[in-house]
């Protein structure tokens, strides 16, 4: 059955090339990011339920708004840029959604958790090129 594609990308496309594996990389980067910036150094704090759980609507929140921002995109195209900006936009947001900040201004642990998922992504973007030329 053939689909409506807009930019040579199937809008049904939800397989692993689609959107799916984006929001799941997007998730994990957010979710580690929203991790290790709120246990502020004390790594024996960081493993509690509650932290978890404030990482988890991170990520959620980082995944949904990743789908939202590559739903707009031409998907055929990748670079660091791109896959650090998102993923410090994912992050920011989600940071924001999950938790008032832990100190002010409001906006300080947010943007340290987005430059952490930014070298997240790009140390992710640069791994999967070095795999594939192997």
């Amino acid at each position: 059955m053939p689909s409506l594609k807009f930019n040579a990308v199937a809008v049904g496309d939800l397989h692993a090339s689609g959107l799916v594996r984006p929001a799941i990389e997007k998730f994990a980067g957010a979710w580690l990011a929203c991790f290790l910036a709120m246990a502020r150094g004390n790594i024996f704090a960081a493993f509690s339920f509650e932290h978890a759980l404030l990482a988890t609507i991170c990520g959620v929140v980082g995944a949904a708004v990743t789908v939202a921002l590559l739903a707009q995109m031409d998907r055929t195209i990748d670079s660091v840029t791109r896959q650090a900006t998102i993923g410090a936009l994912a992050a920011f947001t989600g940071d924001i959604f999950a938790h008032p900040s832990h100190f002010p201004p409001q906006w300080a642990e947010p943007l340290v958790t987005a430059a952490v998922s930014a070298g997240i992504a790009i140390a992710v973007w640069y791994a999967k090129r070095w795999l594939r030329s192997r």
